[in-house]
């Protein structure tokens, strides 16, 4: 990395953070004094929030106190390990605040005691990416199909993509060329 490069991504990190600061400065107040988040800056029109070690019952707290309410959570499996990303979405009336995690001994702790609408994103996630919740009030699981586990599903998720080649199709084949005459 040479030194402009290196000066032209701190000039952008520093730009970004000043982009939240102006746009939002409370918000931006609020969301960094979460424990756990390290960054915030605003990219395409969003406040994200980089939070490694998130503190996800204060971040509840905050976010219940400002009066923002939660959309919904998603997940990203780490292939490598155990671990998953996890963005939790929150909206209000002008901007969308993503808090992005990661699990700690593929957990966090669960939202849906205080905040009924993480309770089926949590469920979901648990299923599909083996992530505990503890303290979650109601662990059954949501698609999962009954005696399979966790962890065959994350599997599944975590494997390369395939594309199968298609048939292609008589119609775009280009046409055979008349038969010859006599």
């Amino acid at each position: 990395m040479t030194a402009d490069t290196m000066t032209a991504d701190i000039m952008t990190a520093n730009t970004a953070a000043g982009t939240a600061e102006r746009a939002c400065p409370r918000l931006t107040e609020a969301l960094r004094a979460i424990p756990g988040v390290r960054s915030v800056d605003v990219r395409n029109g969003a406040l994200w929030a980089d939070a490694p070690l998130l503190d996800v019952e204060a971040m509840a707290a905050a976010m219940a106190a400002l009066g923002i309410r939660l959309g919904t959570v998603t997940a990203i499996p780490h292939p490598d390990s155990a671990e998953s990303t996890v963005i939790y979405h929150y909206i209000d009336e002008h901007r969308i605040i993503n808090v992005k995690t990661c699990t700690r001994n593929g957990a966090l702790a669960s939202l849906a005691p205080r905040v009924r609408a993480a309770s089926w994103a949590e469920r979901e996630i648990r299923d599909l990416f083996a992530v505990e919740f503890p303290g979650h009030p109601n662990p059954v699981p949501l698609i999962r199909p009954e005696g399979i586990d966790t962890a065959t599903l994350r599997e599944a998720m975590c494997r390369p993509a395939t594309v199968a080649r298609k048939p292609s199709s008589p119609l775009a084949s280009p046409p055979a060329p008349p038969p010859a005459r006599s």
